[in-house]
């Protein structure tokens, strides 16, 4: 569009663009910035919304429907999406239904803790400063409302960045974008309409979907699955810094006749998961680098069991934990 418009208007952005380079906006200090990322955490999880965004991930890009309510410390949400496959996600409280239609299947489960539009927020912005500069980059007007661009930038190379735009009335997250390491986005997602309510209906969480004829399927809540003693000789020796490990697990899965061993590392906003398990045949062991959108894995050999690294990170980061990882009993 700019390629097209006349010189004067090409200069006025110009103008424009120089005036927020040497504004005030640049002196906004890292508290401003931390300030409005408290506020939004708080803010997608409590507050009643509806509206709709899309999720641009890879080559793919969704539209959705959600309906959030937050009642007494209690959460519920809707999910429908609008393209591609038809289907429908309900949370009540911490019991996830997902429903898909077209194969005319209902699976139920226990809810994971996490609520909201798919896009990353900061637990605690006071804990990641060691690794994350922050600092508000400007404004912007998102499904019609004003909101701070707020930029999270990675102190290393070891993580993503991220610029969200925060609601400057309610600190809604209207838009998040995940960058690489060129600064360049690689997993968007914004909002197009966004409606705030005192309070939601309950009806309006029920599914519309006719599900007669469906096939239901409940998978055990996590503590009534088949939990086995965590193998704790797998250690990760030389994991990026600020990343910890979280939780260690080892159980029986139905996508395995092995037990699987996880464990998770974050450092408070990304997140790596890592998989072991020996498979039945060694001939079904992998090795080598995969990636989807914001999403790298990395898999290899040790001592016959396969070793998958996975998570929203940059590549050298599954890579240098996948390649560390040991079995020291």
């Amino acid at each position: 569009m700019a390629r097209n418009s006349r010189n004067n208007i090409l200069r006025m952005k110009l103008l424009y663009l120089f005036a927020l380079l040497v504004s005030p906006l640049c002196a906004w200090g890292d508290e401003d910035a931390r300030f409005w990322l408290d506020k939004m955490t708080q803010a997608v999880q409590s507050l009643n919304y509806e509206g709709t965004f899309v999720y641009m991930h890879g080559d793919r890009v969704e539209t959705m429907r959600i309906v959030h309510g937050f009642d007494n410390g209690n959460v519920r949400e809707r999910l429908v999406s609008l393209t591609g496959e038809a289907r429908e996600v309900i949370r009540d409280q911490d019991v996830l239904t997902c429903v898909w239609p077209k194969s005319k299947f209902v699976v139920v489960e226990t809810s994971r803790t996490r609520h909201g539009i798919p896009a990353t927020t900061p637990a605690d912005s006071e804990a990641l400063k060691a690794f994350y500069d922050f600092r508000i980059a400007g404004e912007d007007r998102i499904a019609g409302k004003l909101c701070k661009l707020i930029d999270i930038l990675p102190k290393d190379k070891y993580r993503y960045g991220y610029r969200l735009c925060v609601a400057e009335e309610s600190g809604m997250l209207l838009k998040s974008a995940m960058m690489d390491t060129n600064d360049k986005p690689i997993e968007q997602v914004m909002f197009t309409s966004l409606a705030l309510h005192d309070e939601i209906p309950l009806q309006n969480f029920e599914s519309k979907l006719n599900r007669e004829g469906f096939t239901w399927h409940t998978v055990a809540s996590k503590d009534k699955r088949q939990n086995l003693q965590s193998d704790q000789a797998w250690k990760i020796n030389d994991m990026p810094p600020g990343f910890a490990v979280t939780e260690q697990s080892k159980r029986q899965i139905a996508a395995s006749s092995q037990p699987v061993q996880h464990i998770i590392l974050t450092d408070g906003l990304a997140s790596v998961s890592v998989f072991i398990a020996r498979p039945d045949n060694r001939s079904e062991l992998y090795k080598g680098m995969t990636r989807s959108g914001a999403l790298n894995a990395y898999a290899r050999d040790f001592n016959g069991h396969q070793v998958t690294v996975v998570g929203e990170v940059p590549r050298i980061t599954v890579e240098m934990i996948g390649e560390s990882i040991e079995h020291n009993p």
